[in-house]
């Protein structure tokens, strides 16, 4: 039959289908479809999509770096979705022009539309974007970043540099990678990006572990696939050295998250410091000297109430703070840090200052304020999530201020807070805390008198260990025989009020009440080494009508306390006042008695240290997060799960390599390239069993290499050899046979070596990587690849095909 004639008789199949009946016309078109789709994948570079999900991986980590400026999950999308938009972009871009001027203005167009479409239209709720707040991002995106408390909310003022950032990041990776001679040269901006990332969030010291990790693997795996390829058009090294490559980068990732797991944290630079963040203004009056105006108010005012709910169910103090002061003057008692504004969740304060890592309860708390006379909102413990009101947040002290503008009745919000509830045996054993954050809190003025050192000493002489030094100081100024309570007495906290308190022979100038005890507390507790603050704020009144875990804030119970630091347990409250008559103000003493004489209270013995509050039991919610330490321990098993993961996967992934080649060179056409395929499979099944794989030695040398083997061995081999020569000198001469017996021989070949050895050992011979590995010399090229050879000798022509690599 002629060629015109199968032709024609091609062409008429389809009409006969459509005569039979259309279902098996549509059936034959859709095998056609099918078949078309199958060699449209077939025909696909995967080495190449390897290559490009690398680089969007790595850029994928720097949006994760980025994310962690951000509370919750929200910023996910619009990061992620700058990063492949711009890729995107850009690939789409590089089809139509090469120039880099040209790319540089699309990019930024593009840019430009996703922030007004998707960033500023989403949030507005209007598809074609926000104009006001777009333009308004523009201006201020970076000053907003980096006045923003972290985490900060993910609004779309506060995303505008990370996603700009990503976008140009990315879109130069993605130009770099689309040219020719670059391996590492895309990797530069993901990983300018990422610094970048890293060094908005220098006020967290824990290393970026997840992200950086993520970012290593997918970097030098990128440019290892891409130097295995080769630049566009070149040949690159093959499967070999990819695949020995990865335990390389699987070993260099995990000793570089190890590294920087065990790396001291020091403090990096902080690109906050280049532009001081604006501070919210508090118009207050001193709050310690307000304790006793409130406590004497006629009649006291109530101020709100509170319901509490607890992890424990049951609550763990049983006062609210509305200030802390740390910095002393040696007149009064300040507060130095500035008020943040933040969104829903409230930053921690990394480092020493904070709350300790001993035994912590999760308090949500339901506030509701009758009025708003003071910018101050009342809190518990370290807060860590508020809703319901705008704020500004002290992350130092844990205080909040409200930035609403007071319209009569107060502020209803909802607080998370964290609060120290360390075990007795704990407390017994607790140390000072100490560290450049806590220097602060330890500071002593000029000017001290002396007379408080000797009191300090005197006041703590006899105590063993730290915590029993506190108890002694505590007991020492709530000894009504020493310090009777009474609000009459002398006002102020300064070295000069402290002075005459402690140390005066007036008995009247003894009469004190919280102002004092805190500050004189607190000063002597720094004399001996303690970091310690003051706070003020309320006691909670007792459960109210309105159900179980309400409480009652009211001016009555107004009250100051000094808070001592201690190493692993965060700050810690005191109570060197007695709190049972708040409100007792003796009268002015006319016979010049002793102090307290009217009460008997200087026969009294000084009382016991005070118990832990009654307070009802509250309800108890249910925690969802992770015990403390999760995290660590998550991170600790990264490197080991990899070195498993290394451990299972290289010598599958070796075997599987083997197996892929041997059906690639099996299934290869036409027929000399399948006997070519065969002396190529011989080559590698000797490579794993001793003998020399030189791309030199001809192949009747390599018979006699295989002798040493055996004769059983070397005799498929010498078989196989006039095959193979034929096949070199003219392929078109290998005929369907040819082909069938050389791989008849190869899998004799393969019978034969495993039959001389032990199990163990065919298995080394299975999992050993040598014959992946490219060959070395000139001489190594592929064969049949397509170009046109000039004829040379059939031994020359054996020794390059002995040492060609499969494509």
């Amino acid at each position: 039959m002629t060629a015109e004639d199968q032709s024609t008789r091609v062409r008429a199949v389809p009409a006969i289908g459509v005569a039979a009946g259309d279902g098996r016309a549509a059936g034959g078109a859709a095998a056609a479809v099918a078949g078309r789709r199958l060699a449209t994948i077939a025909r696909l570079d995967w080495a190449l999509v390897v290559e490009w999900g690398l680089l969007l991986l790595a850029a994928l980590a720097a949006a994760g770096e980025f994310r962690a400026l951000y509370a919750g999950h929200g910023a996910w999308a619009a990061l992620t979705g700058a990063v492949l938009a711009s890729a995107a972009v850009t690939a789409a871009a590089r089809r139509l022009t090469g120039r880099l001027d040209a790319l540089a203005v699309l990019g930024l167009a593009g840019a430009a539309a996703y922030l007004f479409v998707v960033v500023f239209g989403w949030v507005d709720g209007r598809a074609i974007g926000g104009g006001h707040g777009f333009a308004a991002g523009l201006r201020g995106g970076w000053s907003n970043l980096l006045a923003a408390g972290l985490p900060a909310d993910p609004d779309p003022a506060l995303l505008v540099v990370p996603v700009l950032v990503l976008w140009l990041a990315t879109a130069l990776a993605v130009a770099l990678a689309a040219r020719p001679g670059t391996v590492f040269a895309p990797l530069v901006p993901l990983g300018l990006a990422f610094a970048t990332a890293v060094a908005l969030l220098a006020d967290d010291r824990r290393p970026p572990l997840a992200a950086g990790m993520a970012l290593a693997t997918a970097g030098l795996g990128f440019g290892l696939v891409r130097a295995a390829r080769g630049a566009p058009g070149g040949q690159g090294p093959g499967a070999g050295s990819m695949l020995l490559g990865v335990p390389v980068v699987a070993i260099a990732v995990v000793a570089g998250t190890v590294l920087g797991a065990g790396a001291p944290g020091g403090d990096r630079f902080d690109p906050r410091t280049v532009r001081p963040r604006p501070v919210r203004a508090v118009s207050e009056l001193d709050p310690l000297a307000q304790v006793r105006a409130q406590l004497t108010a006629a009649p006291p005012r109530r101020l709100g109430t509170v319901r509490l709910e607890s992890s424990s169910g049951r609550l763990p103090v049983d006062r609210m703070t509305v200030a802390v002061l740390g910095e002393f003057d040696g007149a009064s008692w300040r507060n130095p840090d500035p008020y943040l504004p933040v969104g829903a969740t409230l930053p921690g304060e990394p480092g020493e200052n904070s709350t300790g890592a001993g035994e912590v309860v999760t308090v949500h708390a339901d506030v509701a304020l009758d009025r708003q006379d003071t910018p101050m909102l009342p809190i518990l413990g370290q807060p860590t999530r508020l809703t319901g009101v705008q704020a500004a947040f002290d992350p130092h002290t844990g205080t909040l201020v409200s930035t609403a503008a007071a319209a009569g009745a107060g502020p209803h919000y909802h607080l998370t807070a964290a609060v120290a509830n360390p075990s007795s045996a704990r407390l017994a054993a607790a140390v000072p805390g100490s560290g450049t954050r806590l220097a602060q809190y330890l500071t002593v003025p000029p000017g001290l008198p002396p007379v408080l050192v000797a009191t300090a000493i005197r006041a703590t002489g006899g105590a063993r260990t730290a915590y029993a030094q506190l108890i002694a100081l505590q007991r020492y100024l709530r000894d009504p025989a020493r310090f009777p309570y009474d609000l009459a007495g002398r006002p102020g906290h300064s070295y000069g009020a402290l002075t005459r308190l402690l140390t005066s022979a007036d008995p009247r100038e003894q009469h004190s009440y919280a102002e004092q005890h805190a500050a004189a507390f607190a000063l002597l507790a720094r004399l001996r080494g303690f970091p310690t603050r003051i706070a003020v704020g309320y006691l909670l009144g007792p459960d109210t009508a309105s159900g179980r875990g309400v409480f009652t804030i009211s001016q009555a119970r107004a009250h100051a306390w000094p808070e001592v630091y201690l190493a692993g347990l965060g700050w810690i409250p005191f109570e060197p006042t007695d709190t049972s008559h708040l409100a007792h103000e003796e009268p002015p003493d006319t016979t010049g008695g002793a102090a307290g004489g009217g009460s008997g209270a200087s026969a009294e013995a000084a009382p016991a240290p005070p118990a832990p509050p009654k307070l009802s039991a509250i309800p108890r919610f249910d925690e969802h997060s992770p015990a403390a330490g999760g995290r660590w321990h998550r991170i600790a098993l990264v490197p080991i799960v990899s070195l498993l993961a290394l451990l299972v996967l290289f010598p599958l992934a070796v075997v599987a390599e083997k197996a892929r080649r041997r059906r690639a060179r099996r299934r290869a056409v036409p027929p000399g390239r399948r006997v070519a395929g065969a002396w190529r499979e011989v080559r590698d099944r000797l490579a794993e069993w001793g003998v020399s794989a030189t791309p030199t030695r001809s192949a009747g040398e390599v018979v006699g290499d295989a002798a040493g083997l055996g004769a059983a061995v070397a005799e498929p081999i010498g078989l196989l050899e006039p095959l193979v020569s034929r096949a070199l000198y003219d392929r078109a001469a290998s005929t369907e046979a040819d082909a069938t017996r050389a791989w008849e021989l190869v899998d004799a070949l393969r019978r034969q070596l495993a039959a001389r050895a032990s199990r163990p050992r065919r298995l080394a011979a299975a999992l050993d990587p040598r014959p992946l590995l490219p060959p070395r010399g000139a001489a190594a090229r592929r064969l049949g690849d397509g170009r046109r050879r000039t004829p040379r000798p059939a031994r020359t022509r054996v020794t390059t095909m002995v040492g060609s690599p499969d494509g």
